[in-house]
């Protein structure tokens, strides 16, 4: 039998040979491949499954052509990777190239993202918070006694492992992670995502190991409410309303269930001066995490977390079935022609997030549905769950209508102590802006830094 493998091995190190592929290309026929999880710049996000271990995993796969020099960038990512050991950093697995692609292939979390799964849930106390802190904290420590820098820390790299009502979180993606040369180097380089990025890296003064935790602190604030702490929407604004550490305002109506200490411990993290936030360590031995917390199991918060987020997380699922689309379509259009597989930069149905789909079922079911590529099909599924917002939702985003000139990238109460009571939601304004410009959406792209425009 080993043998017989041997042969097979051999004769497909011959083809790849013959071919151009490199020699790990062979470590490709242990995989099978289903759908599209994700897309971004440079190439999508698959399911697949080792046809060895039988493991659930994720395949990043990336066209070199897109790259378009970065691919420094996928070997930094990929030596990370190798290197984090940790039971709340995603696993890495594998790796291996084509002469058109890279591959990553890492863990995978089926249990969903941080926010949607708490959506999901019966109940979501102070205490359920606290134990996604220490979790996340303790994913940087580690990673920061290695004097690495996430940089990226925002709910969409927040997963559950799996279902269960005790699955651990893992932290994912480091894709613009960096190591550091010493402890205290200032990266000046662009990072993060606006709402979730410090201060000190959207003004490009010089960022580190501080920068994560002021976005694990605007996560824990939004956990514990359902909204965020900061209604700005460009930079300039942004700065101005952080900038003397009063920015953070717990409106009494939304926070009188959770505990002062909490609140402290969200103030410690979003301090404005870098410098003066704690490390990720000492964080860790803050009395809230440590004694606190866990006395607060009572007090259900998921109730007004959903008033304030359930809405807004439909309305962008349907939003990223769109932008998912338009990004796939770019990357296939800078595809070689002589790419050894054309069909793994594709959208495989639109019917759910995970399947266990194999490549020929996938296959078979992007032909029988070709318009499902067009952007009014997407449209459709747009409107499909707009209209599937239900009226309490509706009633509870009308409410947070202002004037139809401003919008706020916070969902916080309207009318709240300290914060003004116009145009409090730009999810409101973008529900009426979509549903008032269906042509305009159809024509929605992104440029290669993920800014929307149209055509």
């Amino acid at each position: 039998m080993t043998e017989v493998a041997d042969n097979s091995n051999s004769v497909k190190k011959l083809f790849n040979k013959i071919s151009g592929q490199p020699a790990s290309y062979t470590r490709k026929s242990k995989y099978t491949f289903g759908k599209t999880l994700g897309a971004g710049s440079f190439g999508v996000v698959r399911y697949a499954r080792d046809n060895e271990s039988n493991e659930e995993v994720a395949v990043k796969i990336l066209l070199k052509k897109a790259l378009k020099g970065n691919e420094e960038m996928i070997m930094d990512e990929l030596r990370l990777l190798q290197e984090l050991h940790h039971p709340h950093i995603v696993g890495f697995r594998d790796w291996f190239e084509s002469k058109d692609k890279f591959y990553l292939v890492t863990q995978l979390a089926t249990g969903g993202e941080l926010f949607d799964r708490i959506i999901q849930r019966g109940k979501f106390t102070e205490h359920d918070a606290s134990l996604v802190i220490v979790q996340m904290l303790e994913a940087l420590s580690y990673l920061h006694d290695l004097d690495i820098v996430h940089r990226d820390i925002k709910p969409e790299n927040i997963l559950y492992l799996n279902d269960s009502d005790d699955s651990n979180v893992v932290l994912a993606d480091f894709g613009i992670a960096k190591r550091l040369a010493n402890p205290n180097e200032k990266i000046i380089s662009s990072a993060g995502s606006f709402g979730y990025a410090a201060p000190e890296v959207i003004l490009g003064t010089g960022h580190g190991k501080p920068c994560d935790i002021w976005s694990l602190g605007v996560i824990t604030y939004t956990l514990l409410c359902g909204y965020s702490p900061f209604r700005s929407e460009n930079v300039q604004d942004f700065i101005s309303e952080v900038k003397n550490n009063n920015a953070v305002i717990f409106h009494a109506d939304y926070w009188k269930d959770v505990s002062k200490d909490a609140r402290r411990f969200i103030i410690k993290a979003l301090q404005f001066n870098p410098d003066n936030r704690p490390t990720a360590e000492q964080l860790l031995e803050d009395p809230w995490l440590v004694t606190i917390a866990a006395g607060h199991k009572e007090a259900d918060l998921l109730p007004q977390f959903k008033q304030r987020f359930d809405a807004k997380a439909k309305f962008r699922q349907a939003i990223e079935m769109v932008k998912l689309n338009n990004r796939i379509m770019k990357l296939k259009e800078i595809q070689t022609e002589d790419d050894d597989d054309p069909n793994e930069i594709n959208l495989f149905g639109d019917d759910g997030p995970i399947s266990h789909t194999s490549i020929e079922e996938s296959k078979q079911q992007a032909s029988e549905n070709p318009k499902k590529t067009s952007p009014l099909f997407n449209w459709k599924n747009l409107s499909h769950h707009l209209n599937k917002l239900d009226d309490s939702s509706k009633a509870s985003l009308t409410a947070n209508t202002g004037s139809a000139g401003t919008t706020s990238s916070s969902l916080a109460p309207s009318g709240a102590k300290g914060k003004s009571a116009v145009a409090t939601s730009a999810f409101v304004q973008l529900v009426h802006a979509a549903s008032q410009n269906k042509e305009r959406v159809k024509g929605y792209k992104e440029d290669d830094e993920g800014q929307s425009k149209e055509e």
